[in-house]
């Protein structure tokens, strides 16, 4: 096939499956032609083709599991990586309009997007899951004791539904004091990890081993931080404020 515009006229069943035996010999390391798999994501753009998109979901639904299973953030956001593979190929589909598309010269750049997309959603669930795990995490010691909450004066669970906007918002703004409190970057990493990944020290340690010496170190630097926040009157006037 010589030019773009029999490309474009391949019956669609023959474009599926060319676009399945170039992307095996694609994986397989071998030589392969990546114009008819591109052909597909023209069609499911620019034409809203359904099958096209359906095809493409088949041909590298796989391939978008392994980069969330491989995500530094996966094992701890508690969830079966095909919803980030869904929310990915949504994102994906919600952010080129047909009129973009030209953006995207090749395969390798529609593939690095999708990958791209990948990444942002599980990053938006993480900062999502700050909401939900900063409170509960706040002053909590690893071996479970439960610490006098510093945060409860603006944590109420049965707070009304009209309320619910505003105390999201003090969350966020709550969560940038915290920041504004960290002395390094070593303590961002593990307030970061321990209140809004809700990791173990473990877990941090593995995801960060190059800021910490070992896991030991993560718990003191949180512990150290926790110690220094309860000190600081600015903080303490914060809680009262809110």
């Amino acid at each position: 096939m010589s030019n773009k515009n029999e490309l474009s006229l391949l019956p669609f069943h023959s474009l599926c499956d060319r676009c399945h035996r170039e992307s095996e010999r694609f994986f397989a390391q071998k030589e392969h032609d990546p114009r008819f798999c591109y052909e597909l994501f023209r069609r499911a753009f620019v034409h809203g083709n359904d099958y096209a998109w359906a095809c493409l979901y088949e041909q590298y639904h796989k391939l978008v599991i392994s980069w969330v299973t491989r995500h530094a953030l996966y094992s701890g956001l508690g969830e079966e990586a095909d919803y980030f593979m869904n929310r990915a190929f949504e994102k994906m589909w919600q952010g080129i309009p047909a009129e973009n598309f030209d953006k995207f010269p090749d395969l390798k750049s529609l593939l690095r997007y999708l990958q791209m997309c990948t990444n942002a959603v599980m990053v938006d669930f993480a900062r999502w899951k700050e909401q939900a795990h900063l409170w509960d995490r706040a002053n909590r010691s690893d071996n479970g004791d439960e610490e006098i909450d510093p945060f409860a004066t603006i944590m109420d669970s049965n707070m009304r539904p009209e309320r619910a906007v505003a105390r999201q918002e003090m969350q966020t703004i709550l969560w940038q004091k915290l920041e504004s409190l960290c002395n390094s970057e070593k303590e961002h990493l593990a307030i970061h990890g321990y209140f809004v990944l809700d990791l173990k020290p473990r877990e941090i340690y593995d995801l960060y081993s190059a800021a910490f010496s070992d896991v030991r170190d993560v718990s003191r630097t949180k512990d150290n931080f926790l110690a220094r926040v309860r000190r600081n009157e600015d903080f303490k006037e914060f809680l009262d404020d809110a």
